[in-house]
């Protein structure tokens, strides 16, 4: 597998200026209110958003399992670009880098995800669909709906 096969790239368009979805990043309570794919519940019980600090997610499925996901922030300069690692929180030697791009005006922003280090094509795919579902509860998030599980 290269390089570009073990990395995604996801770009979104937001109706909120950068700092407002930076913030939402890195803020407890409302990086809680939407991270996860559609239909999780999410406790974010760690967030200490400065370089060398950790966060720590608890996953809730459906089916009743917990997924612990654990990352160490690599840089916050707001409101531009966020960096943290990202994966199982029993497994940090596998851990994903995450990096967030901000660009746009007052009103209207892009946001560039980019995940790099997956160790096959089946775990990216997998996070390819989860951000896609996070990212739509963050755009409902940001146009003050609660952020929760919606139909397509």
């Amino acid at each position: 597998m290269n390089t570009s096969d073990t990395s995604l790239e996801i770009t979104r368009l937001f109706e909120a200026a950068p700092a407002r979805i930076f913030d939402a990043w890195l803020n407890r309570e409302e990086w809680q209110s939407w991270i996860g794919p559609e239909g999780l519940r999410c406790e974010v019980p760690l967030l200490e958003p400065r370089v060398g600090g950790r966060y720590r997610i608890i996953m809730r499925l459906t089916d009743g399992r917990v997924i612990p996901v654990a990352g160490i922030y690599q840089m916050v300069d707001a409101p531009r670009t966020l960096a943290f690692t990202w994966g199982a929180e029993s497994d940090p030697k596998r851990h994903t880098l995450i990096t967030l791009t901000l660009g746009g005006t007052a009103g209207k922003s892009a946001l560039k995800l980019r995940q790099e280090g997956f160790t096959s094509l089946e775990s990216r795919d997998t996070h390819v669909t989860g951000w896609n579902e996070a990212l739509n509860k963050l755009a409902a998030y940001l146009a003050g709906r609660s952020g929760g599980t919606r139909s397509r």
